[in-house]
């Protein structure tokens, strides 16, 4: 094994990981994010450029000309604008600055490709990698001096984001941007500048090899703080790729068999009309969908399926006590969580508990909800995890706020808000299986307070209603019989 086929296969592996990062990014968008896009653009173009780097070494080793995987190995410096994007849209969804990075750089960087597949101006014919031999075009140099300082300006960026985002969002991009600066600034220095001094022997398609601390930082951070179920994506894949290898394997078997008795033609015909009526006619794919989702989510889609459906039956039930009932037994038997309970606000603006099954049910005390973690869950507008508090807040808040949630039995805090003001907090505990919360239990979660918060609401306005009648029919009833009372007291007089 020469030192080709060592530098060019691993690149392969890190080409597939940043591809399926990319296709895990823009399938888990349900919010059709420009962040998302931005990010898995950023990934198919770095894979791009390690599977040309791969290609590049490994024709080589085979004894085949490496320049054409050279040259298209530029393609790697449109993963620039698509970082740059990146940034400006994790600021603004509307950000103005990432819109012009698009339309500037991304016509720019494919204006350099071109050059370098159809000319000498940037990649010369006499490319040679090992040893690293790179007699340079007219442009080379001024390409790569723009390129690297664009990724110094991508790191400024990233440095200035980073002091920006704080909370909850930063622990979850922490990860990325660590990964994204140590690709950057490795790529500006072995890609970039490093080139105009000759490369000292460092050929610049090897710093695709620094994009593998990047994709597996980032593909952590998806996975440590529950960004989304990177499993649903892996469950698609293998069944895609189950359902592809069932059917040539049985296409193939099916024409060897046909072929001599009809010919190759009609066995292809035949082959293919048996197979697709077997497969897409038949319920064997949804079945065989099933037990790969069955195998790698477990029963994850089933507890998310009751989740929806109570979503649509919260609507529906106006008693109050009923409707507090039905949320908290719901939430608890979906997940199997040692408690849950509910937090309402009271006319004085405390936090008092109103419902509550399993651990949390001795909790249920007249006594309200500690301030501190109010005013954490009102602050940060969104779901609140216990175990992700720590790193984010000061030694002595995050004690504090650690022991009362624990006091409480709750691993989840999700608001409870009503036309922008928080009515409630929704105390979930740990889940039964043990496993930590995911990005889609959250989101379905955060659905279902949405709709409880409403539901809730028009609740508390049917019972007010309800008294209110009733005290009318009441006040009717006395009016009447004092009525009745004075007539009577008048005809005996």
């Amino acid at each position: 094994m020469n030192l080709h086929v060592i530098l060019g296969y691993p690149l392969l592996f890190v080409a597939v990981l940043e591809l399926l990062l990319g296709i895990v990014l823009l399938r888990q968008n349900p919010r059709n994010s420009r962040v998302n896009k931005a990010v898995a653009a950023f990934s198919f173009f770095s894979a791009a450029f390690s599977l040309s780097t791969a290609l590049m070494y490994l024709s080589a080793a085979a004894g085949r000309n490496p320049v054409p995987f050279a040259r298209i190995n530029w393609i790697g410096w449109l993963s620039i604008p698509a970082a740059l994007q990146f940034v400006f849209y994790l600021r603004s969804e509307a950000s103005r600055e990432a819109r012009i990075v698009g339309y500037v750089l991304y016509p720019f960087w494919t204006l350099i490709l071109v050059l370098c597949l159809t000319t000498d101006l940037i990649v010369t014919d006499r490319y040679v990698l090992i040893p690293f031999q790179n007699p340079h075009g007219p442009l080379e140099h001024a390409a790569r001096f723009i390129g690297g300082g664009l990724i110094v300006w991508l790191g400024v960026e990233i440095l200035r984001l980073r002091r920006e985002v704080t909370g909850i969002k930063r622990a979850q991009l922490n990860y990325f941007f660590t990964g994204t600066l140590i690709f950057a600034a490795s790529g500006s220095l072995a890609a970039g500048f490093l080139q105009l001094f000759g490369g000292f022997g460092f050929e610049p398609g090897l710093s695709a090899y620094f994009s593998f601390p990047w994709v597996v930082m980032t593909v952590y951070a998806i996975m440590r703080y529950r960004l989304f179920d990177i499993r649903i994506v892996l469950s698609n894949l293998l069944n895609g790729a189950l359902l592809f290898g069932l059917f040539a394997w049985a296409q193939l078997l099916l024409f060897q068999a046909l072929s001599p008795l009809v010919g190759n033609a009609p066995a292809i015909l035949l082959s293919l009309s048996v197979l697709v009526l077997l497969f897409f006619g038949t319920p064997f794919s949804k079945r065989l969908r099933v037990l790969v989702q069955r195998t790698v989510l477990q029963d994850r889609y089933l507890y998310q399926g009751v989740l929806r459906e109570s979503i649509k039956a919260i609507v529906t039930i106006l008693d109050f006590d009923e409707l507090l009932d039905y949320i908290a037994d719901t939430i608890r038997k979906t997940f199997r969580a040692d408690s849950v309970a509910l937090y309402l606000r009271d006319p004085r603006g405390r936090f008092f508990p109103r419902q509550g099954t399993g651990g949390a049910t001795p909790a249920l005390e007249d006594r309200p909800l500690d301030p501190a973690i109010v005013d954490l869950v009102r602050q940060t507008g969104e779901a609140v995890i216990r175990e992700e508090l720590e790193g984010l807040l000061p030694d002595d808040s995050f004690r504090a706020l650690n022991r009362a949630l624990r006091d409480m039995g709750a691993e989840l805090l999700v608001p409870l808000r009503y036309k922008g003001q928080l009515e409630g907090v929704l105390a979930v505990g740990q889940k039964g299986d043990g496993e930590a919360f995911l990005q889609s239990d959250i989101d379905l979660l955060d659905a279902l307070a949405g709709h409880a918060a409403v539901a809730i609401e028009n609740a508390r306005l049917y019972d007010e209603a309800h008294r209110a009648r009733e005290s009318l029919e009441a006040s009717d009833a006395r009016l009447a019989e004092m009525a009745k009372h004075s007539l009577r007291k008048a005809l005996s007089e």
